[in-house]
């Protein structure tokens, strides 16, 4: 079994307590890593409120006795005394020899939590020196105070040196305090030395573990440690408590799960259900997750290169190692702890969903999405897009249609990929009609479509033979400033010339060019903007007029006019030439 530094060790160079600690001490201290010299943050940290999962100090809100029992005026002297005290001029002892009658654990306990006056040294000299008048017989409160005040500073040293004293002096040492000093040395990497002081509470410090206790060495183990060879010894704590708790429980889930030890993770989990304790919401979220996660890998296809041939050569594979059928205890465990009114978040929700849909099972999908729209989590909007969008992936028309009217009658406004979905499958399945009232929906909700839209569309009515909604739908598309694929736009440009329209053809085409031109000149390439007008004068296209200011603004505020100055004049004699043309067919 793994154990930090040996307990009988001294450490190389005492740091603040245990210098003035080593003297009273009748065995060696703990020893370790030498301890960090982290300066002491001017104020105490606010201390988080009592759990079995993090360890508290106390404050004075924690003991309402206190202000009845402790002496302030002595509180106030000595604190004074402390603060304004020089080594050069007199000792501690000799300072506070008149106060050693009125000492007890809460006027201890009230001086120590001033120490943002008296500052980190001498509240250690102080606390010295008041454990060597009362002989280290303190309430559990003033140690598991001074555990937290030296865990907080990472001083493992002095908080290992305060324990042995304590009980070298046939004091107290609480369960509370092991449990605080375990976690702070877990929190720092020191899972050896936690594991030490672990073993040691028994044999040397004749205290027996807590549920406080083991919960926060299975936290050190199975959160803190990132060796695998103590997942097995967690394992082992954990079946030594009598009644294991919600963090008990959790703490051991999540510790499997981080090592792909899932099915004693889904065993432990079983046992949790079967006592009635409603797991941590990060203890869903791992087992849920990782589940998912390994369904994801199911039949995933790898690549594997073939040498043993005169020319290697790569293959595909199905990844045949992983387990099967992953993604069905996920659901389990959504709905056991969905029955206990918890959910995972949204994060899990989405990767549970994305799972379900990419295997195919729409069915319990809906079932998820149900739930998370019977809790209304802020995540709904987008569990629609990923049911939705595998549905008409999928083409489950009945489906997809029953939940895009169950969004609408619940006054949801869907997402534009979710409107995108629906449009391309009624398109794919040559329902126009259904495609263009979804299309007025979208426009109603005030949902701008975008390039997807507007090609799913405009490609349906050139496969339907209609050239007319085709040729709108593409100038409304260029129009918004939208780029159309080459594709797109030689579709309808093909259909609109065998209908023998030539001058919307020229108007299309005209459309297409002057937007071309009018990005260029927004991007500042001149010279390519330059080549495109010229191109389009050639072929006797006119850009229209904002476009022909764009371009000679641009020019001009980069000092080109001049070289623009040719082409703008074509541009005026052309469109001089289209008014008089105009003026001659309306007489």
């Amino acid at each position: 079994m793994l154990r930090g530094t040996p307990c009988g060790a001294q450490a190389k160079s005492p740091s603040n307590l245990c210098k003035f600690l080593i003297p009273f001490l009748f065995s060696s201290p703990l020893s370790s890593k030498p301890s960090s010299t982290s300066r002491a943050p001017n104020h105490l940290m606010k201390i988080p409120k009592p759990s079995s999962k993090t360890p508290i100090s106390l404050s004075p809100s924690n003991h309402p006795q206190l202000q009845d029992t402790v002496s302030l005026s002595s509180v106030n002297s000595i604190c004074s005394l402390l603060a304004n005290h020089s080594h050069k001029t007199t000792s501690i002892d000799d300072l506070l020899t008149s106060y050693k009658d009125k000492l007890n654990s809460n006027v201890v306990l009230h001086i120590l939590m001033n120490y943002g006056q008296l500052g980190r040294i001498r509240t250690l000299e102080f606390f010295s020196w008041a454990g060597l008048q009362m002989g280290f017989q303190f309430d559990d409160s003033v140690i598991e105070y001074m555990a937290d005040f030296l865990g907080r500073r990472k001083l493992f040293d002095d908080m290992k040196c305060l324990l042995l004293t304590v009980i070298s002096h046939k004091g107290r040492v609480s369960c509370r305090t092991f449990s605080i000093c375990i976690r702070y040395l877990g929190r720092q990497g020191r899972v050896s030395e936690a594991l030490c002081l672990f073993e040691e509470m028994g044999s040397k410090f004749r205290c027996t573990p807590d549920n406080l206790v083991y919960n926060n060495m299975l936290y050190v183990l199975c959160k803190k440690n990132s060796s695998e060879q103590l997942i097995d010894l967690a394992v082992t704590i954990f079946r030594r408590i009598e009644l294991p708790d919600t963090y008990s429980y959790s703490n051991i889930v999540v510790g499997l799960c981080k090592f792909d030890r899932l099915e004693t993770a889904l065993e432990v989990f079983g046992e949790m259900s079967k006592a009635g304790l409603i797991p941590t919401r990060s203890a869903v979220n791992v087992i849920i997750g990782k589940l998912c996660s390994l369904s994801a890998k199911e039949g995933a296809i790898e690549k594997v290169r073939v040498n043993n041939t005169r020319r290697p050569f790569t293959i595909l594979v199905p990844n045949l190692d992983v387990k099967s059928g992953a993604i069905h205890p996920a659901v389990q465990v959504f709905c056991a702890v969905q029955d206990l009114g918890m959910l995972p978040s949204s994060f899990v929700i989405f990767q549970l969903l994305s799972e379900l849909c990419r295997l195919g099972k729409m069915d319990e999908a809906v079932k998820v999405l149900k739930v998370v729209e019977e809790m209304k989590l802020s995540c709904l909007d987008e569990s629609y897009s990923i049911v939705m969008n595998a549905m008409c992936n999928r083409r489950c028309v009945e489906q997809a249609s029953h939940l895009f009217g169950r969004i609408l009658s619940l006054g949801k406004k869907p997402k534009l990929s979710v409107y995108n979905s629906v449009i391309c499958m009624l398109c794919k399945l040559g329902n126009l009609d259904d495609a263009e009232r979804v299309y007025k929906i979208m426009n109603k909700n005030r949902c701008l479509p975008n390039n997807l839209t507007y090609s799913a569309l405009i490609h349906a009515y050139v496969e339907a033979g209609n050239w007319e909604a085709a040729y709108d739908l593409l100038m409304e598309m260029l129009g918004l400033g939208f780029s159309p694929h080459f594709h797109t736009y030689d579709m309808v440009l093909k259909i609109v010339s065998q209908a023998g329209k030539m001058d919307m053809c020229f108007k299309l085409e005209r459309k297409l060019e002057s937007q071309a031109l009018q990005k260029l000149l927004k991007i500042g390439r001149l010279a390519e903007a330059y080549e495109k007008l010229k191109s389009m004068l050639d072929r006797g296209l006119r850009p229209p007029g904002y476009v022909r200011d764009a371009f000679k603004h641009a020019f001009e505020k980069h000092g080109k006019l001049k070289i623009a100055q040719e082409l703008l004049d074509r541009v005026d004699q052309i469109q001089k030439s289209d008014e008089q043309k105009l003026e001659i067919s309306s007489m």
